[in-house]
């Protein structure tokens, strides 16, 4: 009786330091996702650094030009895609023709099963102008306030990045003599395998994402999809949602080409080509690129992406797998956090282990 009572008691401990973490993560989100983010940046560009300081660079001025770099790779590929959607501005006029008359085809499939005239049609249409009006400026006083908003954040986020990568060896000082894994030599290996596991996984993601952004390109191309490159980089960078992010980045070329092509062989091809090129990716790219750094099974990773959706939206998605990741290195290595290293891992590394 008293074994089951103390089982209850530490299971019901566990789940009010979960329901208290997550808590703290949800109320605090405005304040810890720039963090975070930080965090992850400092890691990145860490190695960077190193090699800076190596020519004699001090670690504030390495700090600075490697922040630098990071901006400058960002403002290219922002470049990139501003010159890309320029490009389907110019392309307008004939994708609107094309859409129209998809619309005339639409209605009059409409008219075929609702008897609504395409007289009626209209009138609903221009009745409901007004309505769309607003929308549109509200949704351009938004993107205004949105992008402002996103400046803003970018600002703090790379301040946070400058002090994390100064004070690196500062605040590894501070956890090392906080003795959180037994000896202080003990807490250094932990936190040095913690911070090789996220960069070694941000590098293996960003090399899945670039190389995919080129075999979209290629392939959207070849099928004769127009702007294919705006699409692939779209399609591409959503990859970094892990499963959730390629399927939403399809669907936009899939229904570009459903609107504007005559044939549905178009978007059928688009499918396709994206269901090989997923085969493909889930086999030999992310195995071998990503795999081996972050060893969490699909179903804790699909658990981890929606938790992160349900307490920080599309940056905890993206931020709550690597964190996990660190988290399950953690656990492997606590003997009393044995098992919840054991759910989280994958079936081959539990026989090896």
């Amino acid at each position: 009786m008293s074994t089951k009572k103390n089982t209850f008691n530490r299971l019901l401990k566990i789940l009010l330091l979960v329901l208290l973490v997550s808590l703290i993560l949800y109320l605090g989100k405005t304040f810890l996702i720039p963090i975070a983010i930080a965090i992850f940046f400092a890691m990145l560009l860490f190695p960077l650094v190193q090699k800076l300081q190596g020519f004699r660079l001090k670690r504030p001025a390495a700090a600075l030009v490697s922040i630098l770099v990071l901006l400058a790779i960002l403002g290219a590929l922002g470049t990139l895609v501003y010159y890309q959607v320029t490009i389907l501005e110019d392309d307008l006029p004939r994708l609107e023709k094309r859409i129209e008359e998809k619309t005339n085809r639409l209605q009059g499939l409409l008219y075929q099963t609702t008897d609504l005239t395409q007289t009626e049609q209209d009138q609903i249409v221009e009745e409901q102008k007004g309505n769309i009006a607003r929308a549109l400026f509200k949704s351009v006083r938004d993107f205004i306030m949105q992008g402002l908003y996103i400046l803003l954040f970018i600002f703090i986020v790379l301040t946070y990045t400058f002090f994390l990568i100064v004070y690196q060896q500062r605040i590894q000082n501070f956890f090392v003599r906080l003795r959180l894994f037994g000896s202080e030599r003990e807490t250094k290996v932990m936190f040095g395998r913690i911070s090789r596991i996220i960069h070694d996984y941000l590098i293996g993601v960003l090399t899945v994402i670039s190389i995919l952004g080129v075999v979209y390109a290629l392939g959207f191309w070849a099928i004769g999809i127009e702007h294919a490159i705006l699409f692939a980089m779209v399609t591409a960078l959503l990859r970094i949602i892990p499963y959730f992010g390629s399927f939403l980045g399809i669907a936009l070329p899939i229904t570009f080409a459903f609107l504007v092509k005559d044939s549905l062989l178009y978007p059928a091809l688009v499918l396709l080509f994206f269901m090989v090129t997923q085969v493909v990716e889930a086999n030999l790219l992310t195995p071998y690129i990503t795999g081996s750094k972050v060893k969490l099974n699909p179903l804790a990773t699909i658990m981890i992406i929606l938790l992160g959706n349900l307490l920080w939206g599309v940056p905890g998605m993206i931020l709550f797998v690597p964190l996990f990741a660190s988290l399950k290195v953690v656990f492997d290595r606590v003997p009393r956090l044995n098992p919840y290293g054991y759910i989280l891992g994958k079936e081959e590394d539990s026989e090896t282990s």
